[in-house]
């Protein structure tokens, strides 16, 4: 499986095109972690954890607002705070092996 990590300070424009993406992508083995930085409006990033019409629910997001007051371990915490849970329904739907 890939794990994409994906930063942005907002702005994102192709909300309906980056929707039907992640829809598309949610049959493959790929993780999206979307994390925005910078306090500003995030867009379709903050919305794609709830988007209907996939397999599995192939992503996340959260703010990061103040990189300087996160600690390490936390910062792990948030970037992989669904990816097991991917994981399990992935094996479970046959996405990934193992």
């Amino acid at each position: 499986p890939a794990y994409i990590v994906f930063i942005s300070d907002g702005g994102v424009g192709s909300s309906s095109e980056i929707e039907s993406l992640l829809v598309e992508a949610s049959g493959s083995p790929v993780f999206w972690q979307f994390v925005g930085i910078g306090g500003s409006n995030y867009g379709i990033l903050e919305h794609l954890d709830n988007m209907s019409g996939r397999v599995i629910d192939n992503c996340n997001f959260f703010a990061l607002d103040d990189l300087h007051d996160i600690s390490d371990s936390e910062l792990y915490d948030r970037l992989l705070g669904e990816f097991p849970d991917w994981l399990q329904l992935a094996r479970r739907e046959g996405i990934i092996s193992g």
